[in-house]
């Protein structure tokens, strides 16, 4: 076996590690000015007035296209419905599988009741019957 390799980690010493990582930077120039981009759009400015206005008061060469590309994204994120796994179930916690089934068996099964149908007779208007059309 190769020495360099390090042994697989357990899950719940990756997870510490994992809480120990610094936060990830922005990739965006403009994540910066986010709420200036936001509260600019608010006010009815378009892409291209803010863009200027980039370029004149911050030195900062953007273009409209970009300015749009950014807020759409980050639009897209706001209204995504953030998707998580269940938390893992511990195996003493949930009884038996034959206690569950032995429950379930022993439920109080539910008669259906005889369903409604409507009977088409060429003489007589249509009616709702419930014994299936029999007379």
């Amino acid at each position: 076996m190769n020495p360099s390799l390090e042994p697989p980690l357990e899950p719940a010493s990756l997870l510490a590690e994992l809480a120990n990582l610094p936060p990830k930077p922005p990739r965006s120039k403009l994540e910066p000015h986010r709420e200036l981009i936001r509260e600019l759009r608010r006010k009815g400015r378009t892409y291209r007035e803010v863009s200027r206005l980039f370029a004149e008061r911050l030195g900062l060469q953007v273009a409209p296209s970009t300015l749009h590309s950014f807020v759409k994204v980050r639009a897209r994120h706001r209204k995504q419905a953030q998707f998580e796994l269940p938390a893992v179930d511990l195996p003493g916690s949930q009884p038996p599988v034959s206690a569950r089934l032995a429950a379930f068996k022993a439920k109080p099964t539910v008669q259906e009741a005889k369903r409604s149908r409507f009977v088409f007779r060429e003489t007589e208007p249509l009616t709702l019957s419930t014994d299936g059309g029999a007379r």
